[in-house]
């Protein structure tokens, strides 16, 4: 450190030293606090990119675990899609197979036998009828004589 020239009526160098020396140690000690403060902002500064990189790691693995919770849901989804749409096939083949429409012209084939039936039935009934009445042979039932096994 330079010194002040030493003149005739000026301050006492030794004073003058000692106030300097205290002005150098206040900034020396501003210094140290003004270190520590720059070193205190970049281990904050540190600190805080560390927390927000583990932020962003489990950010991203929570991310992750719902993907693949969502694949999961997809999959069963579509499994119960699979279940519903055999489901359906079976109903539709179960109806087709047991509600097959009607033709008409069956149907009317099967009106027209039974027609011929009820013809053949009233005609052996009056036969029936008319063998008692030629054999002397009189009916006291109501019921026409028609085997059991009919």
């Amino acid at each position: 450190m330079e010194r002040y020239p030493l003149v005739k009526r000026g301050y006492d160098p030794e004073a003058v030293d000692n106030d300097i020396q205290t002005l150098e140690n206040v900034i020396k000690s501003y210094k140290d606090k003004d270190n520590a403060i720059k070193n205190a902002i970049i281990s904050a500064q540190v600190a805080a990119d560390n927390m927000i990189k583990n932020a962003k790691m489990q950010a991203d693995e929570y991310k992750a675990q719902i993907v693949r919770e969502l694949d999961n849901v997809r999959r069963e989804v579509a499994r119960e899609r699979l279940k519903v749409q055999e489901f359906q096939n079976t109903y539709e083949s179960l109806i087709l197979r047991h509600l097959t429409p009607i033709d008409k012209t069956e149907v009317s084939g099967i009106n027209s036998r039974l027609n011929e039936i009820d013809r053949l039935i009233d005609h052996l009934m009056q036969t029936d009828t008319a063998l008692n009445r030629t054999s002397g042979v009189v009916d006291t039932d109501d019921d026409t004589d028609v085997p059991d096994n009919m």
